[in-house]
């Protein structure tokens, strides 16, 4: 595969056998020898949640159990 330019970016083109989804997104990584990973991207649970007007925070729904039986240890 050769590093073709098209337009202002840089193509790699993805060999079919490969079996990529069209219109997939990606996200690239270039090590430091020069190699390059590319990584499905995966939504983003916290602007997914801000879009939808929720929240993420940890609500604590336990309720502790006060009352004593006599049974137990001290």
């Amino acid at each position: 595969m050769k590093a073709r330019r098209q337009g202002n970016d840089i193509v790699l083109t993805v060999p079919s056998i490969l079996n990529i989804e069209p219109g997939k997104e990606y996200v690239a990584i270039k090590g430091e020898l020069g190699s390059i990973t590319y990584i499905p991207k995966v939504k983003n649970i916290f602007e997914e949640a801000i879009e939808n007007g929720e929240s993420l925070r940890f609500e604590d729904d336990y309720q502790e159990d006060t009352h004593s039986n006599g049974s137990e240890e001290d």
